[in-house]
């Protein structure tokens, strides 16, 4: 005959500490807005995960006329786009963004038929930790999902 206990109390005691731990995800908010902005710097440090196109030879005339070219590409100035990357946290979302007003533009791409200020189309350079469709990139989906993991893991310790 086999018997089994259970530890009533403690089984309890820790599903508690998980039910808190999910009510109370700030902390966990909080690292994957530091996590974003960090795989976001990655981004511009590799210039795109994937590759970015290659900018135009338009844009690489006249950087080069100004003299930011050779160079990489989305950081023209230390007041630029990729400075101007922020996080917020709160106790239930986590944002990284950019309040530059052509961000959009070079994360999404854009047509020359839609701006024309442009001198042509744009390809979409995903900066962000997302593609152009919305979907997380595979590396920040996963360090995310193992600070979720974590966080969850930390809360059921007995």
């Amino acid at each position: 005959m086999i018997t089994v206990e259970l530890d009533h109390e403690r089984l309890q005691a820790a599903l508690r500490r998980v039910e808190w731990a999910v009510g109370d995800v700030a902390p966990l908010m909080r690292g994957i807005a530091t996590e974003l902005v960090s795989q976001t710097e990655e981004n511009f440090a590799e210039e795109g995960r994937p590759d970015w196109a290659d900018l135009s030879e338009t844009t690489t005339e006249r950087r080069a006329k100004t003299g930011n070219w050779p160079g990489q590409m989305l950081q023209i100035s230390s007041a630029g786009l990729a400075a101007s990357v922020t996080s917020h946290a709160d106790e239930s979302s986590a944002l990284v963004g950019s309040n530059k007003p052509y961000a959009a533009m070079m994360h999404f791409g854009g047509k020359k038929s839609a701006f024309p200020h442009l001198w042509g189309d744009i390809p979409g350079r995903p900066f962000l930790p997302m593609d152009i469709e919305g979907w997380l990139q595979p590396e920040s989906e996963e360090a995310i999902l193992a600070m979720a993991m974590h966080h969850l893991e930390k809360a059921a310790r007995l």
